[in-house]
């Protein structure tokens, strides 16, 4: 801009003198008549488009200040490097040339010396488009933007520096050499003016950690992030505001940089005041709900310590129970007041209820594949009818649980007084899956598993599956249909067609069959089923060393059976829950009435339930239950036995032999199952969802003579990684057998894994 400046003045002094020493200027200083406005040396600009953005007009009087402004807006346009001026006489005026000096036109951009960075990376934030004319600013703005990379990846002192290449036609190469460095990692936290909590408590509380050499690598800790530090502030705030320190002042911390650039020290000044109890709790503005109505879902009480946190869920009770009778738009407001000379404060919550709400229309967008009906039929809320914005949570939760989509959008737009349209916005994600998974123990060698899963076949909301297990000791094959809304009912309606053949030690077992079954909900979170199963079990190459039980069931068999579930499930995201509860109870019963050969029935009981815990921390609790027993004399089937073992019963046993197994090792499976799952899942990298995972399991499989009880429990324990991602499963888990028997491994991993096409 500088070299602008003075070439612009260069112009006005040439005009200057043209105007008091040129012939044409007359006797006396006579006016000049501007005769003529042309624009030379362009090439790629049209002069028409130049032209009109000049507003000096041929027979105007010659001025120099509009000249000036003329070649400001020339150079405004950003199209040129210079502007020159050049004059001549003309017809008894002056002809005015502007001489523009074009920028050169963007070639190519190049990235030398990026090795921690990859190129592709950069080019996202440096927006360049080929061809347009090359500026200064903006190369100065890309190389910030890259210098920006390399600081949110811990590199702060990478240095960058453009350097223009001009080619033949006034064309430029833009090549970034860039120095990248080594990273900057936090050394040291400190926290001063802190009596309440330690330093050691107060780091827990932030996300920016210290470096450790021994984990930092693999989890990105110790690094320096700007906007991470300001939201530890937040974190910092919140944790005394819930507390009772309403005074708790936060300053920006100090963070100062060690001379060689490799270390980042942060310091946290800290004035914590003195802490408050809540002295009077009321209400304002409530005509709807009365005071009491108000209290009994506010949870703040008087005489506690104030919390801020807390207060926030009153608040979202208080909308939430005015949601729910149609006041979608009414507000809270808390009037925190401390007293003076005292340590009470108290709260009057602000209402305004605002009108009731009733829906007008629903509009869906975004699904190109799912239609309307498979979207609008989860949808809780009815047009012309009272907003409930609990149905509308529930609606989110239904829609979400479908695992169609990537992002769900429910907006209420307000059209009218009274009156709101639902946009739900859908962005879809493939539901067609391919996995592979397995496990390897010492006996079983590798398993391998394939699935295909359409889940929204042909838009439609319905699920087609084709299932392959093979390996050194099982194979599977099944092929499922799920229709979820039959003949437009919330009925839904399952086939599932199979064969299987397992490899034990001294015999095999092949088993042939399909089920079909009818269910649906009663209410929102209610479900129950009823099911009919047909299938043949056929046991054969028995060894003598096999089983007595496997010996006297050889042979094939058809067992015809019925079967009734009930299952309640309040899980928010039955995919990858966070919190809620499943409890299900299922009934099966085979009969020779039915047409089967086999008289028994079987019962299980399952039971899951997740707490959320602390920065999507997650504990859940699972326990099954299983008993079944031949009626009339008969033997319960092989088939239709329990085996505890594995990756989703108790991990750390091979399938099954976490039950009766024979002198030799064999598995063959008991009448009653007992087993207990403890997991806590921790989040390892939110972005990618990536968990960490501890785990304890405690079951076993009972044999016929076997009393059920808790003192012979298997235990294991463990812990793995899990990724519930848009590309499918993964389970990797590492699982140690506490108390091994002899001949049992003490420990092994399973692993599960997918992806989509």
């Amino acid at each position: 801009m500088k070299k602008e400046r003075l070439s612009l003045w260069y112009h006005i002094l040439g005009l200057l003198f043209f105007f008091f020493f040129s012939p044409i200027a007359g006797a006396g200083g006579k006016e000049i008549v501007v005769k003529l406005v042309d624009i030379r040396g362009h090439s790629r600009i049209d002069k028409s488009i130049l032209l009109a953005r000049l507003t000096l007009q041929e027979g105007e009087l010659f001025s120099v200040s509009k000249v000036r402004e003329e070649v400001k807006n020339l150079y405004r346009t950003g199209y040129f490097d210079r502007v020159e001026v050049e004059t001549e006489g003309f017809e008894g005026g002056v002809a005015l040339y502007f001489v523009v000096h074009e920028k050169p036109t963007l070639l190519e951009v190049r990235y030398e010396g990026n090795e921690k960075i990859i190129t592709e990376r950069l080019k996202e934030k440096v927006s360049v488009r080929m061809g347009a004319f090359l500026d200064a600013q903006e190369v100065a703005g890309y190389v910030e933007n890259i210098k920006k990379v390399y600081q949110e990846a811990g590199f702060y002192h990478a240095d960058v520096v453009p350097v223009t290449q001009i080619v033949p036609d006034n064309r430029a190469i833009l090549t970034f050499l860039i120095q990248e460095g080594g990273k900057t990692h936090v050394r040291h936290i400190r926290f001063l003016g802190n009596r309440i909590y330690t330093e050691r408590f107060l780091k827990k509380q932030i996300e920016t950690s210290s470096y450790f050499w021994l984990t930092s690598w693999l989890t990105d800790s110790g690094r320096y992030k700007q906007e991470e530090v300001d939201a530890d502030i937040q974190r910092l705030r919140e944790l005394y505001l819930n507390h009772g320190y309403l005074k708790i002042q936060i300053s920006r911390p100090n963070v100062q940089m060690s001379s060689d650039r490799k270390w980042f020290d942060i310091t946290f000044h800290l004035e914590e005041g003195k802490q408050f109890k809540i002295g009077k709790i009321g209400y304002q503005g409530n005509t709807v709900f009365d005071d009491q109505r108000l209290a009994d879902v506010t949870k703040s009480k008087e005489g506690e310590i104030f919390n801020r946190g807390e207060i926030r869920h009153d608040i979202t009770n208080i909308i939430n129970l005015y949601g729910e009778r149609g006041y979608m738009f009414a507000n809270v407001v808390p009037q925190i007041t401390p007293r003076e000379d005292s340590d009470l404060v108290d709260i009057i919550f602000q209402v305004t209820e605002e009108e009731t709400v009733k829906v007008r229309e629903i509009h869906i967008s975004g699904n190109d594949k799912t239609r309307d009906h498979v979207i609008r039929r989860e949808i809780r809320l009815n047009e012309q009818e009272p907003v409930d914005t609990k149905l509308l949570r529930r609606s989110f939760q239904r829609l979400n649980n479908l695992n169609f989509f990537e992002s769900i959008e429910i907006n209420p737009r307000r059209v009218e007084k009274g009156w709101v349209d639902l946009d739900i916005n859908v962005k879809e994600k493939s539901t067609g899956t391919f996995s592979i998974g397995g496990g390897y123990s010492s006996t079983d060698k590798l398993i391998a598993t394939m699935d295909i899963t359409q889940g929204n076949l042909f838009g439609k909301g319905q699920l087609l599956r084709v299932r392959i297990d093979t390996g050194e000791r099982r194979e599977t094959y099944s092929l499922t249909f799920r229709e979820p809304y039959l003949l437009g009912e919330p009925v839904y309606g399952m086939i599932d067609l199979f064969t299987q053949v397992r490899h034990f030690n001294s015999y095999e077992e092949r088993r042939k069959g399909g089920d079909l079954s009818f269910g649906r909900s009663f209410g929102e979170y209610l479900h129950a089923s009823v099911s009919y199963s047909r299938q043949t079990l056929d046991i054969f190459g028995v060894q003598t060393s096999a089983p007595d039980l496997i010996k006297s069931q050889a042979g094939e068999t058809l067992t015809s059976s019925v079967g009734l579930s009930l299952a309640r499930d309040t899980r928010d995201f039955i995919h990858d829950p966070k919190e809620g509860m499943r409890h299900a109870i299922s009934l099966e019963y085979a009969g020779t009435f039915l047409g089967g050969e086999n008289d028994y029935y079987k019962a299980t009981v399952d039971s899951s339930r997740f707490f959320p815990l602390w920065r999507n921390h997650v504990f859940s609790l699972h326990g099954r239950l299983g008993y079944a027993k031949g009626i009339g004399g008969k033997t319960l089937p092989a088939g239709e036995r329990f085996f505890v073992g594995g990756i989703n019963t108790v991990r750390g046993f091979d399938f099954g032999k976490a039950g009766p197994v024979t002198d030799k090792g064999e598995a063959f499976g008991g009448n009653k199952q007992l087993f207990f799952n403890a997991e806590y899942l921790v989040p390892l990298v939110p972005e990618a969802n990536i968990k960490g995972l501890l785990f304890y399991d405690y079951g076993k499989a009972f044999d016929d003579a076997q009393p059920l009880g808790l003192s012979s429990l298997r235990q294991s324990a463990g812990f793995g990684i899990r990724w519930i991602s848009p590309i499918g499963p993964l389970r990797l888990e590492w699982a140690r057998n506490l108390r091994p028997k002899e001949g049992e491994r003490s420990r092994m991993i399973e692993f599960s894994i997918g992806t989509l096409f």
